[in-house]
């Protein structure tokens, strides 16, 4: 059972910048609180950066005063961070969906002739939407992988294999 009273006591210090006692009060809590971002983000690694992002903004923020209910206040604090980058995660999904299918329609202007520009277009959208926002930020836009990767927030290797197998995907349909 956590000590609520300690939790407490652990925040007031932290506040007046008492390493040790920030210390101690990583030691008590993280174990939990980690367990509860990661039910919520569904990932390891992501819940730990969160944790870490969390104790970050508790030692560099100031605290008001200390909170009445100083475990369930440390909870929420750590929740909303989570929920935040869901949040985040999301709206640059959503982002990313829509930049490709603005991104589509300049695309084809490069194409000569109408029939070329159809089939084109047919093509692109059979392609998943990772791939085909991918390729034409690539090949249209003229973005590095490193570009690329900062775009979409993917891994290179998840870049270069989504326009390798977006590439063949196309390679396939226009022929």
């Amino acid at each position: 059972m956590l000590d609520t009273k300690e939790v407490g006591r652990l925040l007031s210090r932290t506040a007046m910048k008492d390493k040790s006692a920030f210390e101690a009060l990583y030691a008590l809590t993280s174990p939990r609180l980690y367990h509860l971002l990661k039910s919520i983000v569904k990932d390891d690694a992501l819940a730990a950066d969160l944790l870490q992002e969390g104790f970050l903004k508790l030692w560099f923020k100031e605290m008001p005063s200390p909170p009445d209910y100083p475990w369930a206040w440390l909870c929420q604090s750590m929740r909303n961070l989570a929920i935040d980058e869901l949040r985040k995660a999301r709206r640059s999904k959503e982002d990313s969906l829509s930049d490709s299918h603005d991104e589509k329609v300049h695309t084809t202007q490069t194409f000569s002739t109408q029939a070329e520009q159809h089939r084109l277009d047919v093509c692109l959208q059979t392609l998943a939407p990772e791939k085909r926002n991918v390729i034409v930020l690539a090949f249209e836009h003229g973005m590095s992988h490193d570009e690329i990767v900062q775009h979409v927030n993917s891994p290179l290797g998840t870049v270069k294999s989504w326009i390798r197998r977006g590439l063949m995907e196309l390679k396939r349909c226009l022929s």
